[in-house]
């Protein structure tokens, strides 16, 4: 028995299956496959349609992205401070640059055993030309934030600095070191926060840095609207004519 598919158009419904199931291999591939370009197999879509290059980035890349990643169990204040420093300031800093430097003015075994405190990033902060100061404030503050600010938050008995993005009635993005970027409840946060925030402005701010416009979560879900399905139109970009011709 056999029968054919003659255009991509006349079974848009076929087309959209084909397409989809190939944008989901590369949806599962970004999970773990590790950054750079990656050769996609279009022959799902049509026959004979040719390879293309593809950019790929982990999942985990894509949850740390605008943001710096803590490199040592001490250092999430570090990284907190290199992502403001880095991406709402356009200073050219990393995590382990702030460590170092931080470590001159603060009590070394102190850090080790506890990690740093506000008082420390204080310090640092103020003697690289900063004004730097933490303020006790209620949720209702955080929707008002102009810039983006640091505060501790005690997750499980474990004290854990991390960004914060954007609050509003009932989320708040925050950018964890430890975690990456992600969305808490406004009960989880409040649960885990102490009602400080630790606020760092200077010379060099940028307005309408990422910070304070994060993405929405990340989530296979919103991946897959984002990416399918490809309309016949887009194949027709790329030259895609014939379709399967099936044999049962």
């Amino acid at each position: 028995m056999e029968f054919s598919v003659a255009t991509i158009s006349s079974r848009p419904s076929l087309f959209r299956e084909a397409a989809s199931a190939a944008l989901l291999g590369v949806a599962a591939g970004c999970t773990t496959a590790p950054a750079g370009p990656a050769q996609l197999w279009m022959g799902q879509v049509s026959q004979g349609a040719p390879t293309q290059t593809v950019a790929l980035k982990s999942w985990k890349e894509l949850k740390f992205d605008s943001l710096v990643r803590q490199q040592t169990d001490f250092s999430c204040g570090a990284a907190a401070m290199a992502t403001i420093f880095k991406y709402a300031y356009g200073k050219r800093t990393t995590e382990r640059q702030v460590l170092v430097n931080m470590l001159k003015v603060a009590d070394p075994d102190l850090v080790r055993e506890k990690g740093f405190s506000l008082l420390d990033m204080k310090h640092y902060a103020r003697a690289v030309g900063m004004a730097a100061e933490g303020y006790q404030v209620e949720y209702d503050a955080l929707r008002d934030l102009k810039v983006p600010a640091i505060a501790l938050l005690n997750l499980r008995g474990y004290k854990h600095f991390v960004v914060i993005r954007k609050a509003d009635s009932n989320f708040v993005h925050v950018g964890d070191p430890a975690l990456g970027n992600r969305v808490m409840s406004r009960a989880q946060f409040e649960q885990a926060w102490n009602k400080v925030v630790f606020v760092m402005t200077g010379k060099g701010f940028n307005p309408d840095t990422v910070l304070l416009n994060p993405p929405p979560p990340l989530s296979a879900r919103r991946l897959f609207g984002e990416r399918s399905p490809v309309f016949n139109a887009d194949a027709a970009e790329f030259g895609f004519g014939p379709a399967f011709s099936f044999r049962l």
